[in-house]
């Protein structure tokens, strides 16, 4: 029960700084919550079960929308509705059963599969990255822990062992001043939430928060 107040309150201070900082995406761009019944529809519907804290975030806003403000969220990338997540698992289901072994992953991290069918995304910089809840995480991992792929270059970053973690340093990280409005994209009249260099998991390879200096070597 304290972390269910704990996460509540984590949510309302990022809707409280979304809303002073960035209202086109407070107001515009993120979708309203979902209900219970729509959470468990999806669950029976892909046949995995939803960690509380990742229906805790759903129950907040169900993602975002491009309709009025190309926003983002979580590292600068788009959170994805529950219909958006849906339609990702069928337009990749062919690729579940298929043996594609990621060059690096964290031991948390069960590597044998970079499009595992246990991995549901719900953010995507709409490129080659997206951040997952890990269903399937190895021994040494949590289940619902939080990851990072990067297909480009096969690669899986362990993020966080919760999705009450990544909630609570994406407020963090809000309140430090770790994240601002890209100025290009306020040219357009739109508000699209950028991380700093150091955080950066995007460009993990840049970031003093994800670089990993073996792979750092390898890939660049």
């Amino acid at each position: 029960m304290k972390l269910i107040l704990i996460m509540q309150n984590l949510l309302k201070d990022i809707q409280q700084w979304l809303q002073h900082h960035a209202p086109k995406i407070a107001n515009l761009s993120l979708n309203s919550s979902v209900t219970e019944t729509a959470l468990n529809q999806l669950e029976q519907k892909i046949r995995k079960s939803f960690t509380q804290h990742f229906k805790d975030l759903y129950l907040w806003h169900n993602g975002m929308n491009e309709d009025e403000n190309l926003g983002s969220l979580f590292y600068g990338m788009e959170f994805l509705s529950l219909e958006r997540i849906e339609n990702y698992r069928e337009e990749r289901s062919d690729l579940f059963d298929e043996i594609f072994v990621l060059g690096y992953a964290d031991p948390q991290i069960n590597k044998i599969n970079a499009h595992h069918p246990d991995w549901i995304i719900f953010a995507h910089d709409g490129g080659r990255t997206g951040l997952y809840l890990d269903l399937a995480p190895t021994e040494s991992g949590k289940i619902g822990q939080i990851i990072f792929v990067d297909h480009e270059y096969s690669v899986a970053i362990l993020v966080a062992d919760s999705m009450f973690a990544l909630v609570q340093q994406f407020s963090e990280d809000l309140q430090q001043g770790l994240y601002h409005l890209n100025e290009d994209a306020l040219e357009d009249d739109n508000e699209f939430l950028e991380t700093d260099v150091s955080i950066d998991l995007v460009n993990w390879h840049n970031s003093t928060r994800w670089q990993k200096a073996d792979l750092a070597n390898k890939f660049f």
